[in-house]
């Protein structure tokens, strides 16, 4: 999971959602905003996703666990809200990380 220090305030995860990018897969909606020099991810599992708290939790340690890997990776311009969709109920850790990898990719995230 990530550290708190690699994961958005409430004022950086409201300036992304005022002002970044969407991008989506099949799995996530990834909004993408400017950083201040360092990178920082949030992830957001919506009630009508999961209707349990303990539900989007574990969602959201997952999806923290799946970024992990690619993390260091991530141009230091960016931060990054990623929201879960229905379809995450039914995926696997593994069908997780390889979607993360894919959405940024797809964003020019990545150095």
């Amino acid at each position: 999971m990530l550290p708190s220090s690699q994961r958005l305030s409430v004022g950086q995860f409201n300036s992304v959602m005022e002002k970044g990018r969407a991008y989506h897969s099949s799995l996530f909606l990834m909004r993408v905003g400017q950083s201040d020099g360092k990178p920082r991810v949030s992830s957001v599992i919506p009630v009508k996703v999961a209707k349990k708290a303990s539900m989007r939790n574990k969602y959201r340690r997952l999806i923290y666990d799946a970024v992990g890997p690619v993390f260091f990776r991530i141009k230091a311009e960016y931060h990054i809200v990623i929201f879960a969709k229905n379809t995450i109920l039914k995926s696997t850790p593994d069908q997780l990380s390889k979607e993360i990898l894919e959405i940024f990719v797809k964003a020019g995230l990545l150095m």
